[in-house]
């Protein structure tokens, strides 16, 4: 249902995927090219100082983790200044949904609960830590050539666990003109999704504290 969602003019991609934390220390050379090129991250970055081992080991596996997410791009000079640490949990989910899984529940009823439902089995929402993938303007083609993309990130230290959210959204000429190279896209050709609502409303707005995860109003539309 993520793979290609067609709203009409647009083509929107969504990925879910858990990974495996393990212990990933930087090598020496890779501590020195960080120390080169963002070295203000030894004692303070979003993900913590990277003079801690945890540190170390967090950005290690987001970096084996876009290169698996992103194998047609070099992901080694991720640095921890990529990320953003998300501290609002409502504004991600309402940022997820509005772009991504209300969407989806317009052409299958019933996705947003089961979205939900099902990060919530594998990721603790409410005590998993999230960051947000924002490179410089230039440095990720992925995103560059999108219209529009979220990277969240949901870490649960105590298991293990990354689960990573994305979406981009392209322009349906730029899929037909060859322009998605990150991953194989099939154009849908359900007539339904032609008729997507242009417009929206702010959907974090009735988000409340335990409503986190599972219910979002009906008649919410994407916005362009």
């Amino acid at each position: 249902m993520l793979k290609a969602i067609d709203t009409g003019d647009r083509i929107i991609k969504g990925r879910l995927e858990l990974f495996g934390c393990t212990k990933r220390s930087l090598t020496v050379k890779a501590q020195q090219d960080l120390i080169r090129r963002a070295p203000e991250c030894i004692t303070d970055s979003p993900l913590g100082p990277l003079t801690t081992e945890a540190s170390q080991s967090l950005l290690g596996n987001l970096r084996a983790l876009m290169a698996m997410l992103f194998p047609d791009y070099d992901c080694t000079t991720i640095t921890p200044n990529d990320f953003e640490r998300c501290e609002d949990k409502h504004n991600v989910v309402a940022t997820i949904n509005h772009s991504l899984a209300a969407v989806v529940d317009r052409l299958h009823k019933g996705f947003l609960a089961e979205y939900w439902q099902t990060v919530q089995e594998v990721v603790d929402l409410f005590h998993c830590d999230i960051l947000s993938f924002k490179p410089k303007g230039g440095s990720f083609e992925p995103a560059d050539k999108s219209l529009t993309s979220f990277h969240y990130f949901f870490i649960e230290q105590l298991r293990g666990r990354i689960l990573f959210l994305g979406c981009i959204t392209k322009s349906r000429d730029a899929v037909r003109g060859g322009g998605d190279s990150d991953s194989d896209v099939a154009l849908s050709q359900d007539a339904s999704a032609s008729g997507t609502p242009q417009g929206g409303s702010d959907m974090g707005s009735s988000l409340q504290e335990g409503e986190i995860a599972f219910s979002e109003s009906s008649d919410a539309s994407m916005c362009d």
